[in-house]
């Protein structure tokens, strides 16, 4: 459904040392930027791009606008991996790896990135 999502950072370095781990876990390769930012992705997956911001602001879930981004995982193991790469990288863990909203088929992990962003990695076991 979605063709990239474009994320908008402080430190891109900063970001770059949670988010690499994380999206090469995922299966996404990392993509050459030539504007200071970083990216990864596929033509069949789509890209995550990491942007500089031009200000620096806090992110406001609360506020109108973006709440978390969710990607998808292909197995519980992997939303496992990927807390344990979490914790790794020193984030903050708002949910470790479990069920979540009463179903029992979503496993997921929730985290914040160094500028405040809520993301979680998501197992959606389907018969």
């Amino acid at each position: 459904m979605l063709d990239h999502l474009r994320l908008t950072v402080r430190d891109v370095e900063e970001a770059r040392r949670l988010y690499d781990p994380v999206m090469r876990c995922l299966g996404l390769e990392p993509v050459a930027r030539d504007d200071d930012g970083a990216a990864w992705g596929s033509q069949e997956a789509g890209w995550l791009i990491l942007t500089p911001a031009s200000r620096d602001a806090a992110h406001d879930a609360g506020a109108p606008g973006l709440h978390h981004v969710a990607f998808k995982a292909a197995s519980r193991e992997l939303v496992d991996r990927v807390h344990e790469l979490v914790v790794a990288a020193g984030a903050e863990v708002l949910d470790p790896p479990g069920p979540y909203d009463a179903e029992p088929d979503h496993y997921a992990v929730f985290f914040r990135d160094p500028n405040g962003l809520k993301l979680e990695v998501v197992y959606v076991d389907t018969p």
